[in-house]
């Protein structure tokens, strides 16, 4: 795991136990502590190159991240610090990233059920909540902001539990002087109009980040779709978004929700004025997000064999199996526990897509996947068409050969009537 060096002598207390995932930021390990709890540890790559003072900025930071006690939230266990070398050490969250999950609904053009999508979005809302209102010691309020609310860092355990991922990385405002105007951090398509900007930013930001989040797994659609495979368009179109409002593609949702969103998805932060708390709040008043959560908890144990078989096939593509063939305890971590990538895979296509069915007999009665892409979904999992399917080529022929026909009579007739 590390080829060319001993590990770090900060490491020394825990048993590294396999190489997760490398990113701009760092490399993640799966480690397990001494007293025998998995730990997922992300090494900070800028920590070989930094002084003194990027070392003394990063553990203030760590040190404030790791009293976020919150059940939404994953906690950082530890910092760990020598020279050339930080880390932080994180729970370990045994799931899967909702980045996943939405590519999987958008691979088959569905996407997850109202109840559980707006849990999701009620349990974001409320680690966002708790972090802007976070208060010190001094019993001060000092706000923390994530700064990168997207589905690579929202991560669902198999219960249907979901947590906030990398706070670790958040600048503490008042606090963290090391911001720098003008420079653009974030996960690409995900970020408000003044992050994209690269001005200072606040818990409107999130709060942007949050709605964004809503917005798409309401619709099942991706914004900025259409910008995706060019970097400068992409960011020109967040700084300045125009995103087509959520009461025109769901009117059928509630109307303080649809105003919610949308007052969320402000693009000027001074218009931005329903908080965290208050968003979630609202998303509270008209959906049972513990329902929703049961609901979330029963569609990742149909799925969970599916997200285990491609891992395994990747691991096994990759030589890094794990002895004899079994699937390790974790998945891939750069995807489903901690996503520390800087550069995330660019999201998909937009589509129309449709609501995942959750009735056992509207599941059983639809088309199971046949075709040889779709492989690796179990067979409850249901396809619905956003689109008719084209007709046969042979089917066409006959149709326009029966039309001429008929002209071709109606011809004849008129032609003896006239004669």
């Amino acid at each position: 795991m590390f080829p060319s060096e001993q590990p770090p002598r900060a490491l020394d207390g825990f048993e590294i136990l396999r190489r997760l995932g490398t990113g701009g930021a760092g490399d993640v390990f799966l480690a397990r502590s001494r007293g025998g709890k998995l730990v997922a540890i992300k090494t900070i790559a800028d920590a070989r190159r930094a002084d003194d003072s990027f070392a003394d900025s990063f553990a203030r930071e760590a040190s404030v991240c790791a009293r976020l006690l919150h059940p939404c939230i994953a906690q950082v266990r530890a910092f760990l610090e020598e020279p050339g070398f930080a880390a932080l050490v994180y729970e370990y969250v045994p799931g899967v990233a909702l980045a996943r999950v939405m590519r999987l609904c958008q691979a088959h053009e569905v996407r997850l059920p109202d109840k559980a999508g707006w849990h999701i979005v009620e349990r974001v809302l409320a680690a966002l909540a708790y972090a802007h209102g976070f208060r010190d010691s001094s019993g001060q309020t000092t706000p923390i902001v994530h700064r990168d609310v997207s589905p690579s860092n929202v991560l669902i355990d198999w219960d249907g539990g979901v947590k906030i991922a990398d706070f670790g990385i958040a600048k503490m405002l008042g606090v963290s002087p090391s911001t720098r105007v003008g420079t653009v951090k974030g996960t690409l398509g995900c970020m408000a109009p003044e992050q994209a900007r690269g001005e200072p930013v606040d818990a409107r930001a999130d709060v942007y980040a949050a709605a964004l989040l809503a917005w798409r797994l309401a619709t099942g659609r991706v914004p900025f779709a259409k910008h995706e495979k060019d970097e400068f368009e992409l960011l020109r179109a967040m700084r300045n978004p125009r995103i087509k409002p959520l009461d025109v593609i769901r009117p059928d949702l509630p109307g303080p929700l649809l105003d919610g969103i949308a007052c969320a998805l402000e693009a000027e932060p001074e218009r931005r004025t329903i908080t965290a708390a208050e968003l979630a709040a609202v998303v509270r008043a008209h959906f049972d997000v513990e329902a929703g959560r049961v609901e979330l908890a029963e569609l990742l144990e149909r799925w969970r064999p599916t997200f285990e078989r491609t891992v395994k096939r990747t691991t096994d593509d990759a030589g890094e199996s794990a002895p004899g063939g079994r699937v390790e305890h974790t998945l891939r971590y750069d995807e489903v526990a901690l996503a520390f990538d800087e550069d995330p895979p660019s999201d998909g296509p937009t589509f129309e897509s449709h609501a995942l069915p959750t009735d056992a007999a509207a599941l059983a009665a639809l088309p199971h996947a046949e075709h040889e892409r779709l492989s690796t979904v179990p067979p409850s999992m249901p396809r619905t068409r956003s689109r008719a399917p084209l007709a046969s080529a042979p089917a066409l022929v006959i149709s326009v050969l029966v039309l001429v026909g008929l002209l071709v009579a109606l011809l004849a007739s008129l032609a003896r009537r006239s004669g």
